[in-house]
């Protein structure tokens, strides 16, 4: 009907109605027809020059199009045109400066948008740009005062909350995710960082119904799927646990993390030869992730396989001083024989976790002196403990020769 009664108005007017064809590419717009409407503002264009208002449409239109560049010189001449502060204005051109791979420039742009009273939209834009930048504490800062300034939907409060759980805040992350939950309680975002603040605090009934929440608002999530599945794995729920992370790899073949995941459930259920398939692909999408070339070693171990140690050796050359890596290199060595080189490792461990406890890490540790004692493995000197068990260049060595390129 809106079109109707814009060509009604045209036909009265000659064809020179600027309402009528600002409103007509609104409405096609709307609909997806983005280059008839390019066509109405640019009419609206040519029969009023110094109006931005068809000149933001026309950046808007460039923008969906994905014509990043082309929307951002079209948004700087509206701002040329605007008579006024246009908070609109510079969050487009914040956005597009995303876009183009400038998130400095779109900083810059963001900000401006925050003084010009750009309100929620423009302080939560400076906040994920400044995150784009790795300042997190500043990102932190934005969403502070947009809060703080404005009242913000869920996905703000989410995506705050999210933030604040990664900067080590669990208190403020809970509020702010317990209040986006409250406002939309089908926010998917919200409520898979809540599910994982549940799973770690061992409240696995309560994270899967906010995992199964976010499911029922986002069937095709893949950080949902693959929670839920570690979280019915953690109540021993096997066969529901690795349905949903098939579903996870499904939907995200190219997920380095959810082929991990499903990686550790199949090696959890003894099905290494499965695993290791899935570690190949994961260790080829993220060659440098210390914990799947971890878990490839212990695929490798369980099968057989005589390449084991050297993916022991490229975990532990990819993150020396993680305690997870060095206690499981120190258990592949007692169980390989190797008992200096066993202990030497499971003292580099004991270091680490002087420096960042971990109870779980700790209990598994003393279990594993205890057995390399009763292996002999006390009657080492505390000299040979000092040396290093093997030089890093001979694992570097190692590992060159076992692996090939296009083998993991």
């Amino acid at each position: 009907m809106c079109l109707e009664l814009s060509d009604e108005l045209q036909k009265k007017n000659g064809n020179t109605h600027i309402y009528a064809h600002f409103i007509k590419g609104l409405v096609l717009a709307d609909a997806g027809r983005l280059q008839e409407a390019l066509d109405r503002f640019h009419s609206c264009i040519k029969l009023y020059s110094q109006d931005p208002e068809p000149l933001k449409q026309v950046a808007r239109c460039l923008y969906r199009q994905d014509r990043f560049q082309l929307s951002y010189e079209a948004y700087l001449e509206a701002d040329k045109l605007a008579k006024h502060l246009d908070a609109e204005i510079y969050c487009g051109l914040a956005e597009c400066s995303w876009k183009v791979g400038d998130a400095v420039r779109g900083v810059e742009w963001a900000r401006a948008g925050v003084q010009a009273g750009g309100g929620e939209r423009a302080g939560a834009l400076l906040a994920r740009l400044l995150l784009a930048c790795d300042l997190l504490e500043p990102a932190l800062q934005a969403y502070d005062q947009a809060i703080a300034a404005n009242a913000c939907g869920a996905d703000t409060l989410a995506a705050a909350g999210a933030l604040r759980l990664r900067a080590g805040d669990p208190r403020g992350a809970f509020q702010l995710l317990g209040a986006a939950l409250a406002q939309q309680p089908g926010q998917h975002a919200a409520a898979l960082a809540l599910a994982a603040m549940l799973l770690q605090h061992g409240d696995a009934p309560a994270a899967l119904a906010r995992l199964k929440a976010a499911l029922a608002a986002h069937p095709t999530c893949v950080a949902a799927h693959s929670n839920l599945g570690l979280a019915l794995l953690t109540k021993k729920k096997y066969v529901a646990g690795l349905t949903c992370l098939q579903q996870a790899v499904q939907w995200a073949p190219l997920s380095a993390r959810a082929a991990h995941n499903l990686a550790l459930a199949l090696l959890a259920c003894r099905r290494p030869a499965s695993a290791f398939c899935r570690l190949a692909s994961a260790t080829a999408l993220q060659p440098q992730h210390p914990h799947t070339v971890l878990l490839l070693a212990i695929a490798l171990e369980r099968l057989g396989d005589s390449r084991a140690d050297a993916a022991y050796a490229r975990a532990l050359s990819v993150s020396p001083h993680d305690a997870l890596v060095t206690i499981n290199v120190a258990g592949r060595h007692g169980r390989a024989g190797r008992l200096q080189l066993a202990r030497h490792e499971a003292h580099n461990t004991a270091r680490l976790l002087q420096h960042k406890g971990d109870a779980h890490l700790a209990s598994s540790l003393s279990v594993l002196m205890s057995l390399l004692q009763d292996a002999g493995a006390h009657e080492l000197s505390d000299a040979a403990l000092e040396r290093p068990p093997v030089d890093r260049k001979d694992q570097e060595n190692a590992i060159n020769d076992n692996f090939d390129p296009d083998e993991v």
